[in-house]
């Protein structure tokens, strides 16, 4: 797997713990846009109305919270499907916002039930499955 594509994924699993909270956001900043007030509004003549002032983007069109929930879904049912020390893997080392162990760690102190070297392909291989289902390259 490419270094950005695996960089990416990890990021994306940093960000899951707070995800709800961005797209409350989000949704929040769709439904009550901010709009400084326009000082020169008494002096436009002959003004037309600015089509693209007037427009707000829908919330089912805005491509942020739809990326947003995309990889909240796609966390959440690859998590779902995944075994207990890939799921152990996954949360320690990525989701936490403050992770108390490494690999090893996990390994040495029986936190998983497998070697480092198969820890190591549960996560790749969770990884590649979470590429697959964004339709990134591997």
């Amino acid at each position: 797997m490419k270094r950005s594509t695996f960089n990416y994924i990890k990021q994306i699993l940093k960000d899951y713990s707070q995800i709800d909270d961005h797209i409350k956001r989000r949704m929040e900043e769709l439904q009550y846009p901010y709009r400084p007030d326009d000082v020169n509004a008494g002096i436009k003549s002959n003004a037309q109305s600015d089509s693209m002032t007037n427009l707000m983007i829908t919330i089912e069109q805005d491509r942020r919270l739809s990326a947003l929930e995309r990889n909240k879904k796609v966390v959440e049912d690859n998590l779902n499907e995944c075994g207990k020390d890939t799921k152990t893997i996954i949360t320690e080392l990525y989701i936490k916002r403050y992770p108390r162990y490494h690999m090893e760690g996990l390994v040495e102190n029986h936190l998983i039930e497998c070697g480092r070297t198969k820890a190591f392909q549960l996560r790749d291989n969770f990884f590649e499955n979470i590429a697959d289902d964004l339709g990134l390259d591997k």
